[in-house]
């Protein structure tokens, strides 16, 4: 026998030993008897765990017990002990075992389980995983186990007290209580640390879910009067609120009411209130050092409102957002939104889940649908690719739920938010189908496919309920979302290079109305001086100058024209892009070479125009050409499926440029409008793209 082998068999028999006594010390209960486990049962008891370290040393000699006399512990093999033979005990199998070919079994500690026999080398093949798994833990943590599981059983007292406070009714409103004080637990319970908790918190340095601590002396920046902060809150309401839906109105209510008698608010309900009032102030185009001073005010609380990965954090980051969509400086909305649809995902918020209240699952579900009518809006813009993908989600619509928890389907405040999301789904659709790197299909194949979009989308205009009292957001804003859609779906793509007549024709019918629903706006001082709004006025722009391009290539083959627009519309519509950008240009440095360009493009195409009117007689110049309609099963409609009233032409001054002035050189020729730009401007929407969201760092 090797000194290794002699070392480890005392070691051994010293274990023995040790569990023998522990055994006879404190026997187990006889009230409470357990069925003999099975060999694998056996494997995992408690039983084989070395005792605490409070408990007597199992190495020195104990007293027996009064009344109890000491029996001889015993340490020999099954085998051994059957046959009433003496055993010598070498590991891993005593000399008879060996000699008959058998597996060597002790049996383990305890009289509960006496009949149960386990392997000789099982105690030291355990001791040796345990040593294992806690040097592999020290090594990535730099902590003892002892002292992580400690730091373990404190977090978890916090979670618990956490949990405890908002439960309580006097967490249910809108700040966090503090509970009853955490319970003092062992750091060596019988409960082990979730090593996935560890390696998170020690490895990618994240702090754990806990209460928000309170902010001393938070700055609260007040308006005048609760009246008009309540009228500015309903402002945001009466506009946000029904296309991103993600704060409850009521519960904002109450808030503004408790900070302006004097109460103190949460952090995450301080950051809420200001950048909501800073979102509602510069939409409503007020004093701009107010708004920024509520955006500050907010930022300072910012870093504790996203402490935790929660619902809380997610409309943080749809405030912030929101704000960066209309401010011209602060964080990117592009990254603020993939952050945002990160943290949502890591939740799950996009599966379908129970939770705790009709409440929690409503206020989740806008959280989530906001986050998804956001990303499919700035990434269809941008042309990126999208946050997430639909076949991801399986988390149902919101319910119609009006501010009182009552439910009217058509006819609640969720009305328009609800339907939105769903023209948001089908405009995903269309967005993955022809805007991606995959060889373009067959031209019958794209038409078919485009052909259905279009009934889907017709189907939704019609189906759409109007919701009386926000008549504006559901008629001239479902309007807007139809012809934008319309817009994504005819307009030159990656995989529909060169759209067909019925393309064409909707191409430029819909570029109108967009264009009108914006001069609508900014004739009664409404409009949103956005980069959102100048990317949708410039492509409906530069779309109708690609229609009428489009017409001039057919007349020089010979063809009567595509599109045949009314007349009147299209050049307003035409001087309104030109009113616009001018416009933005006093707003947003930058914009005067946009608009400059596009004044020399628009001159061209007109000019070319007059041309063409001279070239050929007016009868032929209105011929009917035996182009198909716009669409197969129904032409397109010049207004969506829904009426709309009829609206004065806008009071557009009429631009010297757009004069059916020839441009004609020195040989008498008419200009042709350079062919790699026109591919630029009609051809492909990415340089303005990429221009714009560096210019606004998005």
């Amino acid at each position: 026998m090797t000194t290794g082998s002699i070392a480890r068999e005392k070691e051994f028999r010293g274990q023995l030993g040790k569990f023998r006594l522990e055994s006879i010390v404190n026997p187990s209960p006889p009230s409470r008897p357990s069925p003999s486990p099975s060999l694998s049962q056996s494997q995992s008891t408690p039983l084989l765990l070395p005792p605490p370290p409070s408990s007597a040393s199992p190495a020195s000699p104990l007293p027996p017990a009064p009344g109890i006399r000491s029996k001889r512990v015993s340490t020999a093999c099954d085998f051994c002990r059957k046959r009433k033979k003496k055993c010598d005990f070498r590991y891993p199998n005593c000399s008879a075992c060996t000699r008959a070919g058998v597996r060597c079994t002790i049996p383990p500690p305890g009289p509960q389980v006496a009949s149960a026999s386990v392997p000789r080398d099982q105690l030291e093949n355990l001791q040796k995983r345990v040593q294992w798994l806690e040097e592999a833990l020290r090594r990535k943590t730099g902590l003892p186990v002892p002292v992580m599981m400690a730091r373990y059983s404190n977090r978890q007292a916090l979670r618990s007290a956490a949990t405890a406070a908002a439960a309580s009714p006097a967490h249910s409103g809108r700040g966090s209580s503090t509970g009853p004080p955490p319970s003092k637990t062992s750091g060596l319970g019988t409960e082990l640390p979730n090593v996935g908790e560890i390696l998170r918190d020690r490895l990618e340095h994240r702090r754990p879910s806990v209460a928000r601590p309170t902010v001393s002396t938070p700055r609260v920046v007040r308006l005048s009067s609760l009246e008009e902060a309540e009228q500015v809150a309903g402002n945001y309401f009466d506009s946000m609120g029904y296309q991103y839906p993600f704060l409850s109105r009521p519960d904002f209510t109450a808030l503004l009411r408790h900070i302006y008698a004097g109460g103190m608010p949460t952090p995450e309900d301080h950051y809420s209130y200001h950048i909501t009032i800073a979102i509602s102030l510069l939409i409503g185009s007020v004093d701009d050092a107010q708004t920024t001073e509520f955006f500050r005010a907010s930022q300072e609380t910012l870093s504790l409102a996203l402490q935790n990965e929660d619902l809380a954090a997610v409309r943080a980051l749809l405030s912030l957002a929101l704000y960066t969509m209309f401010a011209t400086a602060g964080p990117s909305v592009w990254h603020v939104l993939g952050t945002a649809m990160r943290l949502a995902t890591s939740l799950g918020l996009h599966k379908a889940r129970l939770s705790a209240s009709l409440v929690e699952e409503e206020m989740a579900k806008r959280a989530f649908w906001s986050l998804y009518n956001l990303d499919r809006l700035i990434a269809s813009t941008l042309g990126r690719p999208l946050g997430i993908a639909d076949e991801d989600i399986s988390v149902g619509f919101p319910r119609e739920f009006n501010d009182d928890w009552t439910e009217v389907p058509g006819g609640s405040t969720m009305t328009i938010p609800v339907q939105v999301v769903k023209l948001r789904r089908l405009f995903s659709r269309i967005y993955r189908y022809l805007y991606n790197n995959q060889p373009p299909p067959d031209p019958k194949e794209a038409s078919a496919t485009l052909s259905e979009f279009r009934q889907e989308l017709d189907d939704w205009r019609i189906g759409a309920p109007v919701y009386p009292p926000a008549l504006l957001y559901s008629t001239s804003y479902y309007d807007y979302l139809y012809y934008t859609t319309l817009l994504l779906m005819y307009r030159p793509s990656p995989r529909n290079p060169a759209p067909d007549a019925t393309s064409i024709v909707s191409c430029g019918d819909s570029s109108v109305q967009v264009i009108r629903s914006y001069w609508d706006s900014y004739s009664v001082g409404k409009i949103k001086w956005i980069w959102l709004t100048l990317s949708q006025t410039y492509f409906a722009g530069i779309t109708i100058l690609w229609c009428l391009e489009r017409n001039a290539q057919v007349f020089r083959d010979g063809q009567p024209p595509i599109w045949q627009p009314e007349e009147q519309s299209m050049r307003r519509a035409i001087q309104a892009v030109i009113v616009l950008l001018e416009e933005f240009g006093k707003r947003r440095p930058g914009v005067e070479r946009l608009a400059e360009t596009f004044c020399h493009q628009s001159t061209m195409i007109f000019s070319q125009m007059a041309y063409q009117q001279q070239q050929k007689p007016q009868q032929q110049l209105h011929h009917k050409h035996p182009y198909p309609p716009s669409h197969p099963s129904h032409p397109p409609p010049a207004t969506p499926p829904s009426s709309l009233p009829a609206v004065p032409q806008p009071p557009v001054p009429l631009a010297p440029m757009l004069d059916d002035v020839l441009l004609v050189s020195g040989r008498g020729t008419v200009p042709v409008i350079d062919p790699q730009l026109a591919e630029q401007l009609f051809y492909s929407y990415d340089w303005f793209q990429e221009e714009m969201a560096t210019y606004y760092t998005l």
